[in-house]
């Protein structure tokens, strides 16, 4: 027998096996999957402003109406309507003709009155001795005496008529009381004013400080005040207004300079349950206008540690809320959050998720609960801007 033979075939017969079994290896391996990979963020505690949020109204305090004083015909306005005016500005001027003859009469009519009251001077003085020698009767005398004080009352009189002249004179040149904007002009010249009424010819607004009016409900205001006294030694402190109070205005973005609280109603109104509030704002560059609506919000403190994320990553069924979140095994877990206060495009998340929590970013409608996921690890960059940045 050829056992070199033999022991050849037996090798390549075995070798053939093994190359089957190898091949058969790695084709097993192929089918093997891994998990799909998604972008994950660990959540980290960040400070978040707790604050009360309500809907206000921009008031100009003082608003003073520009009226006519005295009757004649408008000529013209000096300003630009919608602008800013400064006080003691010239606003519009009445024609001044009949009032500068009207004090012109009233300075002649004070001299006559003058000269008469020197001429009645000097006849009780003339009377005087004759009246001391019997020469005249006391009752001539008497009646000198009383002519005398007669044209003195009557220089007095024409004196206030020439001082009411004047004023009706300086009424036909028309200033701002205060500064700010005013409004349309609602008499044009030409037109008669101020005939048996003080004619409404425009209106100026305070806009620096600007006040902002609004409501608050009992409860909130309850928890204001017990907040303020319970944290007097740290508001005493800090040396600030016990509640600092920002607005967003009507496009969103944050006014920059804070506010305070200058007036709380005496009463809550009992058809509302609400109080009404004022606050006072700085107002340099006029950006607020009143009429101006806004929300207002006052701040309490702050939070510590709070969970914030991004408002994208919440689900809703019906009125629950959950997050996607991964657990030690990187498998999918749906958990129930009650949220906070929404903050631009983020959420404070109040109950149901701690610091540490892996949120899933994306893929909420591929994965399922149980899924096992590839975590690609995306930083936490989530920060709370302070109110007014």
């Amino acid at each position: 027998m050829n056992y070199k033979a033999v022991f050849s075939l037996l090798f390549m017969a075995s070798s053939g096996v093994l190359m089957v079994g190898l091949s058969g290896c790695k084709q097993d391996n192929k089918n093997i999957q891994q998990p799909p990979s998604f972008s994950v963020m660990t959540v980290t505690g960040t400070s978040v402003p707790v604050y009360l949020e309500m809907v206000g109204q921009a008031e100009g305090i003082p608003t003073v109406e520009i009226r006519a004083r005295v009757e004649g015909y408008l000529e013209n306005w000096s300003f630009q309507e919608g602008s800013i005016v400064r006080k003691g500005q010239v606003l519009f001027t009445i024609e001044k003709d009949q009032y500068i003859n009207n004090v012109n009469f009233s300075q002649a009519d004070l001299a006559n009155k003058e000269a008469a009251w020197e001429y009645s001077k000097l006849n009780v003085e003339r009377l005087r001795p004759l009246v001391a020698t019997s020469a005249i009767s006391q009752n001539d005398f008497d009646v000198a005496v009383t002519q005398e004080k007669q044209a003195k009352a009557a220089v007095e009189s024409a004196k206030a008529d020439l001082r009411q002249s004047n004023l009706n004179l300086s009424y036909t040149t028309i200033i701002s009381p205060i500064t700010g904007y005013i409004g349309a002009v609602d008499v044009r010249p030409g037109n008669l004013v101020g005939r048996g009424e003080s004619t409404l010819l425009a209106t100026v607004s305070a806009v620096d400080p600007i006040y902002i009016n609004f409501q608050m409900n009992e409860t909130d205001y309850l928890r204001i005040v017990r907040w303020i006294a319970e944290n007097e030694q740290v508001i005493e402190k800090r040396g600030e207004a016990p509640i600092k109070v920002y607005l967003t205005l009507s496009d969103n973005k944050e006014y920059s300079l804070a506010g305070e609280v200058d007036f709380i109603g005496r009463t809550i109104d009992p058809a509302t349950g609400a109080i009404a509030m004022r606050a006072v704002f700085s107002n340099p560059k006029g950006i607020i206008k009143p009429g101006t609506f806004a929300r207002v919000k006052l701040i309490l403190n702050e939070k510590e540690d709070a969970v914030v994320i991004p408002q994208s990553t919440i689900q809703q069924i019906q009125d629950k809320y959950f997050v996607f979140i991964l657990d030690t095994a990187n498998k999918v877990t749906r958990v129930p959050v009650i949220l906070g206060q929404y903050i631009g495009n983020t959420v404070v998340v109040s109950k149901g998720l701690d610091p540490g929590a892996r949120i899933l970013l994306e893929g909420y409608q591929k994965i399922r609960e149980g899924m096992p996921v590839t975590p690609v690890e995306v930083k936490d960059t989530l920060t709370v801007p302070a109110p007014g940045e």
